[in-house]
């Protein structure tokens, strides 16, 4: 794959990254956001400066790599390792709720689909990344 590729790849997740984490964190602020609804935002501020943080790091390396620096690239797959690590938190977390409803004897209203977050579906766009690029990375690692 191309640097541009990842240009544009990072660019869009660091914009998703941004508007969710910014959204998230608005609704933690004032409340829940007429219109937004579908978005299924949890107002959770902790949640929503992870996704900034994130963001920041997919927009940083977006501006380093559109200057012409080669650590553009570092920092697209830093906030790609990032997503990906986020993601599978968030997956392990929804996989213990699910079991602590299963034990506790709530299983039949438990739903899956009232947990899942922002950061597992970005996640699964950084892991699709992960796969495309990242493996040819960490083996530039391991023969440096």
């Amino acid at each position: 794959m191309s640097d541009t590729a990842k240009l544009i790849f990072g660019a869009a997740l660091g914009a998703l990254y941004l508007a969710a984490g910014s959204l998230q964190v608005i609704r933690a602020v004032v409340g829940p956001i007429p219109g937004l609804e579908f978005l299924s935002l949890t107002g959770d501020p902790f949640g929503g400066f992870v996704l900034l943080v994130v963001g920041a790091v997919f927009v940083a390396g977006v501006r380093k790599f559109s200057a012409g620096a080669g650590e553009g690239a570092i920092f697209v797959s830093v906030g790609i390792l990032l997503s990906v690590a986020f993601g599978l938190v968030d997956l392990l977390a929804l996989g213990a709720a699910g079991i602590d409803a299963y034990l506790v004897g709530e299983w039949a209203e438990w739903s899956a689909a009232d947990l899942v977050s922002h950061l597992l579906y970005l996640g699964v766009i950084g892991a699709a990344g992960f796969l495309a690029w990242e493996r040819a990375f960490f083996r530039g690692l391991s023969a440096a």
